[in-house]
């Protein structure tokens, strides 16, 4: 199945599961919500493995930006032009 599929069919069930919550009865949804939570998490896990690099150019390096690890990058090439 393609990762595009694999993604539609898993926020789908996360639709369902969704759905269900609300038509249970308040004793009953603390599952339907953790039931919910994982299918969330599987999904957006997906996502972020098949995220497409973004390439991004800082002075004369070309530098993968696509994590918030990257931004933290960015923000310390910043402060070092600050300082020159």
């Amino acid at each position: 199945m393609s990762k595009n599929l694999e993604i539609t069919q898993l926020t789908r069930e996360c639709n369902v599961l969704a759905a269900r919550y609300w038509q249970l009865e308040a004793s009953g949804r603390g599952r339907a919500y953790l039931e919910w939570l994982q299918k969330v998490k599987q999904t957006a896990d997906i996502i972020e493995k098949n995220r497409p690099k973004i390439l991004y150019f800082f002075g004369n390096e070309l530098e993968f930006a696509n994590t918030n690890a990257s931004r933290r990058f960015a923000e310390k090439k910043v402060e070092e032009s600050r300082r020159k």
